[in-house]
């Protein structure tokens, strides 16, 4: 087929020529293998009897089917899962913007071990029997005017036993505390400060206090004056022969007497003085500080110490 404009000066080329009649170009000719061909419309086939012809399903089919796997698969996850596994956790909450990470869910069984919880009350402090004691070597004043008086309690001893001295045979004899117990020496210093001759308290007048209880001088301590059928004689006892008395330098012995002899008024002056020990049986488990001396004298005046 002949090219109907020129190549060069754009003219029109009337059918058959080989040269443009305006610039005088050579006009082109086509090569017949490259003409385009007629396009031949396919051939109809019909389908085969009893066939129907293949057909795509349609989009909006095959998007409903998704949609409702989805929509169970969401449910199972929400409702089925957290009754098997025991809890449910999404990262990311459904409907939120970005994906929902899921996290891995753990049943955890706990034990619940009961306690019983066990109150220790702090113990009650046991009351201090006697608040206002005095303390070892404090005087105690008692009756007035001129029968005026002082005692004191000031020293104490203690042991499992003891010997003392018998004149009689010049021997020492062990004495042993009953099982369980101690003897407990205390020492106390009675004067006149007045000048009227008084009656000094006795050995029953003397008590000690501890842990609720109240104990008296020992009995079966042998006293100067204790066989009828002989004259007194001075008892020594070993371990504490050589103290001295509260006033002066004689050395102590038995309250209520003195060189063996038994007082039996209490005189005028510090010389005169009734010094010396009361023996009592305690308990082994007695300590001085929670223990207590107390002496009863004229008029029911009582003098505490502690003996601590």
């Amino acid at each position: 087929m002949v090219q109907k404009f020129c190549t060069i000066c754009g003219a029109v080329l009337p059918e058959g020529v080989k040269f443009c009649e305006s610039c005088g170009a050579a006009v082109e000719q086509i090569p017949p293998a490259y003409a385009p061909s007629p396009v031949q419309p396919a051939p109809f086939m019909a389908s085969p009897p009893g066939t129907m012809p293949k057909r795509n399903p349609p989009v909006k089919i095959i998007a409903g089917i998704v949609i409702v796997l989805v929509v169970l698969a969401v449910a199972a996850y929400i409702f089925v899962l957290p009754k098997m596994s025991g809890g449910f956790t999404p990262s990311t909450p459904l409907g939120g913007s970005g994906a929902a990470v899921t996290t891995p869910i753990t049943s955890v069984v706990t034990a619940t071990i009961p306690v019983t919880a066990v109150i220790t009350a702090a113990p009650t402090p046991t009351p201090d029997p006697f608040p206002d004691a005095l303390q070892l070597k404090d005087g105690f004043p008692f009756g007035s005017g001129n029968i005026a008086s002082e005692a004191n309690v000031y020293r104490v001893w203690m042991n499992d036993s003891y010997q003392w001295h018998n004149d009689m045979d010049n021997k020492y004899y062990l004495e042993k505390a009953k099982t369980g117990n101690k003897f407990l020496f205390v020492f106390l210093n009675v004067y006149n400060k007045g000048d009227t001759r008084v009656w000094p308290p006795t050995a029953a007048n003397v008590k000690v206090y501890y842990d609720g209880q109240t104990y008296s001088s020992d009995p079966n301590h042998f006293l100067p004056d204790k066989a009828s059928d002989r004259k007194a004689t001075a008892i020594e006892v070993k371990e504490v022969e050589y103290f001295s008395k509260l006033f002066g330098s004689e050395y102590v012995e038995d309250y209520g007497y003195s060189h063996g002899t038994q007082y039996s008024y209490l005189y005028p002056g510090k010389s005169n003085a009734i010094d010396g020990y009361l023996i009592f049986q305690v308990p082994k488990s007695l300590t001085p500080d929670k223990a207590y001396a107390e002496i009863e004298f004229n008029g029911n005046e009582k003098g505490v110490w502690n003996l601590g």
